[in-house]
């Protein structure tokens, strides 16, 4: 059990930013009524890690709210008896994850130093995570990027899509949201609440650009920033390191969703990558927004796949060719399956649990 080391020429640290809020005058000039989400940024450093410093705050399950959070995905806790038996074994999972699942990054080390001379602004990628999941679900390839030079930022969704999600309100109180709708199965909920979701998602995405362009020019100060102690991002870190023009966006399954949409809504963002996306909440007028703007790498699972997702990849992909045909520049559309994987082998969880991953049908391939 354990999460690989980045393949990167660079080491990898990572602090979690979360922007105070405010119930009276605005924060930032542009303080939209959608909140900013928390989020974990990962970035490049020349520290190596080492596995005995920082080991509580480099552990992938952060609390046992979160475990009791993803054990909702197999057990709904519809019953006093089954939210205690979740508890339970929320209980015994983050015990038996400590330390061995530590995260190959340190904990808010200096960001690395190109040489004298260069262009000291790194690229961005955003990355959504997906239903059931939160910030740590993608760590092994959030931190794969940042070896290889670039910022990445993982919010964590307060629509309720996550497991999940820990936030302060504007009294600095701590405040938990669980998943909106952990005692319903997932066939049952109403296409428009998946819909309502994503709205916010992507508002959320736009904000969380907000927050980077000042954390770029030094407009925010440490104060404002509710995260205390070693994994509290220091917001001099990024400022004049993010390439803004250069900025990604890129999820999973509803996350996926969320990157295609957000590239329609705002013209900052340059590059998409979806990642097994979950077409269905996505609105048709979202399609033809997005169809001309931005390259858009799709990559896909060979099992993730039946009739009403692969009809609404199909509708993207003919808004995409129609596009190309009316546009100057050339419309970059590259889509590839990769055989004998499933939906979560694109997450930490076959990483983490391959045994049971492979007995559960979340992991189809060997990474032995």
């Amino acid at each position: 059990m354990g999460l690989p080391k980045p393949l990167g020429p660079l080491a990898v640290a990572f602090a979690d930013f979360e922007l105070l809020r405010r119930s009276e005058a605005p924060l930032i000039e542009h303080e939209a009524a959608t909140p900013v989400p928390p989020m974990r940024i990962f970035y490049p450093t020349s520290q190596q890690p080492k596995w005995w410093r920082d080991a509580a705050d480099r552990r992938w399950l952060m609390s046992i709210t979160y475990a009791f959070g993803y054990l909702q995905t197999f057990i709904l806790p519809s019953t006093t008896a089954r939210r205690i038996m979740l508890w339970v074994l929320a209980g015994i999972i983050y015990i038996f994850m400590w330390p061995g699942s530590a995260l190959a990054a340190s904990v808010s080390s200096p960001i690395v130093q190109l040489s004298e001379g260069s262009d000291q602004r790194l690229p961005i990628v955003i990355f959504s995570h997906g239903l059931w999941a939160c910030r740590t679900t993608y760590t092994a390839l959030c931190c794969d990027l940042a070896s290889h030079g670039y910022i990445v930022v993982a919010p964590e969704h307060l629509d309720g899509s996550s497991n999940a999600v820990h936030y302060h309100d504007e009294n600095g109180k701590r405040k938990w949201i669980h998943h909106a709708f952990s005692n319903v199965p997932f066939v049952n909920v109403p296409m428009e609440d998946r819909s309502n979701q994503l709205r916010q998602r992507i508002a959320e995405i736009q904000r969380v650009i907000d927050v980077l362009e000042d954390l770029d020019g030094g407009l925010i100060t440490q104060n404002k920033n509710v995260i205390t102690g070693k994994l509290s991002l220091d917001v001099s870190t990024l400022k004049g390191r993010l390439s803004l023009s250069n900025l990604t966006v890129a999820g999973h399954s509803f996350g996926g969703a969320t990157a295609i949409t957000a590239c329609g809504r705002d013209a900052r963002l340059r590059w998409c990558i979806g990642l097994d996306v979950w077409w269905e909440p996505v609105e048709k007028v979202d399609y033809e927004r997005v169809a001309g703007k931005v390259p858009v790498l799709l990559l896909n699972t060979e099992s993730f796949e039946w009739k009403k997702l692969t009809d609404a990849r199909k509708l993207f992909l003919d808004c995409r060719r129609a596009a190309a045909n009316t546009t100057e520049d050339p419309l970059v559309t590259e889509v590839a399956t990769i055989k004998g994987t499933c939906h979560q082998d694109q997450s930490d969880i076959p990483l983490l649990f391959p045994i049971l991953s492979k007995k559960i049908g979340f992991q189809a391939f060997d990474n032995s």
